[in-house]
């Protein structure tokens, strides 16, 4: 698993905190606070895909499609991220910013979704308990699991 928790220094928790609720709403909402949102959300997502890729495929009988849910993610999360960072290179005036962030709300939603998805997944192709074993006995998972 590495020396880290898989989703590195953010959680989707941490990543929602990071932009904050105030960034993308009311008097706040400005093409500064667009880009500064996005730049947190794609450090966050490109340290989120980086760390998925870096997994590898585990080496138990359902080993195949975690590496296939986790290598999906790891695709879907880069894509969305592009989506946002257009959203905001596009944004003209008010009511550009206004339908960016509406584009980068939907956005993290769909991102959540995705997230929910992959470990879903998971907990399906790990019939014999192997992926969720090795979770628990994984020190750098203990942040995830609860465990350690």
């Amino acid at each position: 698993m590495g020396g880290r928790p898989l989703l590195g220094d953010h959680d989707l928790v941490e990543l929602g905190a990071d932009v904050g609720p105030d960034t993308l709403r009311g008097g706040n909402l400005s093409a500064d606070s667009l880009k500064t949102a996005t730049s947190g959300i794609t450090d966050a997502t490109n340290e989120l895909a980086s760390d998925l890729k870096d997994l590898g495929k585990p080496d138990t009988d359902a080993g195949d499609k975690a590496k296939e849910a986790t290598d999906q993610l790891s695709s879907d999360v880069k894509d969305d991220v592009q989506t946002m960072k257009d959203a905001v290179e596009n944004a003209s005036g008010a009511a550009g910013a206004a339908t960016a962030a509406s584009t980068i709300v939907a956005t993290l939603s769909k991102m959540g979704t995705q997230v929910s998805s992959a470990a879903t997944k998971l907990q399906q192709a790990d019939a014999k308990g192997e992926l969720e074993k090795g979770f628990k006995d994984a020190s750098s998972c203990s942040d995830l699991t609860g465990s350690g």
